[in-house]
């Protein structure tokens, strides 16, 4: 008798997408009360008619706007087939637009005959609404960790130090890569964990750059010199003039990007702007880092595919798409940019915030890398 492969949380790189979730609260269907800012919808429709034929696409949407949200589909010009799924939550519940954070997928080693898993906590409602549709295991959990703060490699785990206090550990010490006891942490996944932070001054404890890991680094599949390659956020002042809030972030940022690098990764820095959102007059991060990627060529391709967010079709940011773009065809990449993500800027969530990857296949052929870069 063959043995079951354990299960193990899906990688934020790899196979194939086959199957992904995206979830449509009620308040984006709000017709004429957006105005030209701030339309919801429109980076997540054009997400959506991104992905080619062979990905599986979950719509979790209130019950009472599914017909609002057929409507709204029959104007995308769409490639995957795509399954509305009813959610059944009070008149006064928030559905969160983030699918992202909301639960943790497992699979068997991607066996498809053993389906998957969805972890989620107590008294939530997408994640065991999914299970059903999909004909998974649903387990309930009392960790206490967004989806958006860790990143899953083929043999790491990157989380975001927020989350040690969040779940009663403490910060390790300054000599050492991890706490020894990662509690919860550790128990959904056997790959070794490592934390996504900064010291202050002096020391201390474990700091945060922003509210979760994936706005502010990429999982890329690649590796450089044997090191798991990351790309992790160099920001930018954009319309010119000093800003206090952009040094700080640069500089935790900097030393973040130090901290990984001892802990055994390869980094390289991409450019991210931090401009003023028109509806919330708040200067903050365009999230560059925020992408989906695959490191197998899908058939009829000749390169891998990520899904990259674009913000220069609203704001005068098309040099920093460009830069992006280009960076991630250096690492031998097909890019599908994808416009709209200034409209849900004021957020703090883009592209992977919003899908949330639910099976992936391995299978197609190998990539072509660049000088130094294999596939992990």
């Amino acid at each position: 008798m063959s043995q079951v492969p354990p299960a193990r949380l899906l990688a934020d790189c790899g196979g194939l997408i086959e199957k992904l979730g995206i979830s449509l609260p009620s308040a984006f269907f709000g017709g004429e009360s957006f105005d030209r800012w701030s339309r919801p919808l429109a980076p997540i429709g054009n997400l959506i008619a991104a992905f080619p034929a062979g990905i599986a696409l979950f719509l979790v949407v209130d019950r009472q706007r599914l017909a609002e949200a057929e409507r709204w589909l029959a104007t995308l010009p769409l490639a995957v087939s795509v399954t509305l799924v009813p959610l059944d939550m009070p008149e006064s519940a928030r559905q969160s637009p983030w699918m992202q954070d909301l639960f943790h997928v497992r699979d068997h080693a991607g066996n498809h005959l053993s389906g998957g898993e969805i972890l989620s906590r107590a008294g939530t409602a997408i994640g065991p609404t999914l299970a059903r549709s999909l004909g998974w295991k649903s387990v309930s959990v009392t960790l206490d960790l967004d989806g958006g703060n860790q990143l899953v490699g083929e043999n790491f785990r990157i989380v975001g130090a927020a989350s040690l206090e969040r779940n009663g550990l403490s910060s390790p010490p300054p000599e050492s890569a991890a706490p020894a006891d990662l509690g919860l942490l550790e128990t959904l996944d056997d790959r070794p964990v490592h934390l996504f932070g900064y010291r202050a001054a002096g020391g201390g404890r474990l700091h945060q750059p922003g509210f979760h890991v994936d706005q502010f680094v990429s999982v890329t599949g690649l590796s450089q010199n044997a090191r798991p390659l990351l790309l992790v956020a160099e920001p930018c002042l954009e319309g010119g003039g000093e800003s206090r809030l952009v040094e700080q972030a640069r500089s935790q940022l900097d030393a973040s990007a130090v901290s990984l690098e001892r802990q055994g990764f390869a980094v390289i820095r991409n450019p991210v702007p931090f401009a003023v959102t028109p509806d919330s007059g708040k200067r903050l991060a365009r999230l560059y880092n925020n992408v989906l990627l695959e490191n197998v060529v899908r058939k009829g391709r000749e390169k891998p595919l990520v899904w990259l967010p674009h913000f220069g079709d609203i704001e005068a940011l098309s040099a920093y798409d460009e830069a992006n773009r280009h960076l991630w065809q250096d690492l031998g990449f097909e890019v599908i940019g994808v416009s709209g993500w200034s409209h849900l800027a004021s957020r703090n969530g883009a592209l992977r915030c919003s899908a949330k990857v639910l099976q992936r296949l391995k299978t197609g052929s190998s990539s072509s890398l660049p000088d130094g870069a294999t596939a992990v």
